[in-house]
C-alpha cells in the first residue's frame, strides 16, 4: 500500500500529469466567511507576533475545542484531556514515537489506516496486525479482536469513502477495551462533516479512560492551508504526551494558533453545515451528469468511493490498492471539493456519448423523472 502511495505522488507532481480525480486538494465558497478576520488581517494585527505561540500552555484554546466537543459529542471533556497541535501528521508522529518510547513493538489495526500513519509504523519497526477482514462499513466485516492488552488503532469515518465506523463495531471494541484495558488510537482526522446533519461522533463513547481520539479542523472546515489539529486524550496521559510533541514538534506558527480559535469557535457557534451542503450539491451535480456507473453510498466527508463510465487510465486516481481493499474494481476515490475532478468527469459524458448513456438533462440533483440524483445507479457490490 505504501508503495503505491508514493508511485501515485512522484506521478502527479510531473507537469502535464493526468487529472488527479482522488486529489488532495479543492475549494469552496465559505473560505473567507469562516475565516473571519483572519481573511483580511496581518497576524501581527491580532496577536504579539514577537512571542513564541505555544497551542499547549493556551488553556482558553484548550477549554474552547472541550466545550465544542461537549456540545457536539455530549461528553464531558475538560482541558484536562486536549493536545492542541499544528496538524494531523504532527499528532500521528507523536502517537508512533509514543509507542516506541513505551515499548510496543506490536500493535493491532483495523483496515484501512492512512498511509502516513502506516509509514511511520514502518519506520518504528512497529509491526501492525490486521484484527478484521474488510471494511467497518462492509457487510464481510469481520472483526476478531485479540485476547490481550494491545493497541488498536482505526480510522473513522472510512475517509476514502465517507462511511462511518458502525454503531455496533464500536460499542463491541468498547466492550473489548473494558475487558482488556486495551488502548483505541481513534484517527477521525474526517469527522463533524455528517451529511444529515445529525451532532456527534460514536467513536466519542468510547471509554475515555482508554481511548485517544484525533480531530483536524482545518479537515472539517476544509481549510487546509492551517495547521491545526487536537488530540483527546485520558487526563492522566495529557501531560504525557503533550510534553512529547512540544519536544518533537515545537511551537506553531501565530496564525495557525489564531486558526484554532478561530475553528472552536466556529464550531461552537453555528458549524459547518454550508460547507457540507456545498458538498451534497457537488455530489448530486456530478452523479446527475451520469459520469458514474457506481459508487458506494456516503455519509460524511468530502470524498466518494465511485466507479466512472470510463476507463479508470483516463485519469490519475487512487484505486482499492490504495486502502486494502479488494472486490471494487474500477473504483476510484473522488474529491467532491476539487472543481477540476468533477468537471473532467462530467465531460467523459457527452449528448449521447460514446458510454451510450446521456446526459441527464434535468436541474442539478434531480433527473427528469423527479429522483434524487444517485437514484436507479448501480450502487456498490460492497456498499453495505
Amino acid at each position: 500500500m505504501l508503495e503505491w502511495h508514493e508511485h501515485i505522488e512522484a506521478e502527479r507532481q510531473q507537469p502535464g500529469a493526468r487529472v488527479f480525480l482522488s486529489d488532495y486538494n479543492g475549494g469552496h465558497p465559505y473560505v473567507g466567511h469562516y475565516l473571519g478576520e483572519l481573511a483580511h488581517t496581518a497576524p501581527r494585527h491580532l496577536a504579539d507576533i514577537t512571542r513564541y505561540s505555544g497551542l499547549d500552555e493556551d488553556l482558553e484554546l484548550r477549554s474552547k475545542i472541550a466545550a465544542m466537543h461537549e456540545r457536539y459529542d455530549g461528553v464531558a471533556y475538560g482541558e484536562r484531556n486536549v493536545v492542541p497541535a499544528g496538524g494531523s501528521s504532527s499528532v500521528l508522529g507523536t502517537f508512533v514515537t509514543w509507542l516506541a518510547v513505551n515499548g510496543h513493538r506490536r500493535i493491532h489495526y483495523v483496515a484501512p489506516v492512512y498511509y502516513k500513519l502506516a509509514y511511520l509504523l514502518r519506520e518504528f519497526g512497529i509491526e501492525p496486525v490486521p484484527v478484521a477482514s474488510g471494511h467497518a462499513y462492509q457487510p464481510e466485516f469481520d472483526l476478531s479482536l485479540p485476547d490481550e492488552r494491545t493497541v488498536l488503532v482505526l480510522t473513522d469515518p472510512v475517509w476514502y469513502a465517507g462511511r462511518r465506523v458502525p454503531v455496533h463495531v464500536l460499542d463491541a471494541i468498547a466492550t473489548w477495551q473494558q475487558a482488556t484495558g486495551s488502548l483505541v488510537f481513534v484517527d477521525g482526522t474526517f469527522q463533524y462533516m455528517p451529511w444529515d446533519g445529525r451532532p456527534g461522533e460514536a467513536s466519542a463513547r468510547l471509554p475515555a479512560e482508554h481511548t485517544l481520539r484525533m480531530v483536524c479542523p482545518t479537515k472539517y472546515l476544509s481549510i487546509h492551508g492551517y495547521r491545526c489539529a487536537h488530540l483527546l486524550v485520558p487526563a492522566a496521559l495529557r501531560q504525557e504526551l503533550a510534553d512529547l510533541h512540544i519536544n518533537l514538534h515545537g511551537d506553531v506558527a501565530v496564525s495557525d494558533r489564531l486558526f484554532a480559535h478561530r475553528a472552536a469557535d466556529l464550531m461552537s457557534r453555528q458549524g459547518n453545515a454550508d460547507l457540507v451542503g456545498h458538498i451534497r450539491d457537488n455530489h448530486a451535480r456530478l452523479t446527475a451528469s451520469g459520469a458514474l456507473a457506481a459508487w458506494t453510498p456516503v455519509e460524511t466527508g468530502f470524498f466518494l468511493f465511485g466507479r466512472p463510465r470510463v476507463p479508470h487510465r483516463w485519469f490519475l486516481a487512487l484505486d482499492e490498492r490504495y486502502f486494502e481493499l479488494d472486490g471494487h474494481p474500477g473504483y476510484v476515490r473522488i474529491n467532491l471539493l476539487n472543481p477540476t475532478a468533477i468537471g473532467a468527469l462530467a465531460a467523459t459524458v457527452s449528448d449521447g456519448g460514446a458510454s451510450g448513456t446521456p446526459r441527464n438533462g434535468g436541474p442539478l440533483g434531480r433527473s427528469p423523472s423527479g429522483a434524487a440524483a444517485g437514484e436507479g445507479v448501480a450502487a456498490s457490490p460492497h456498499s453495505g
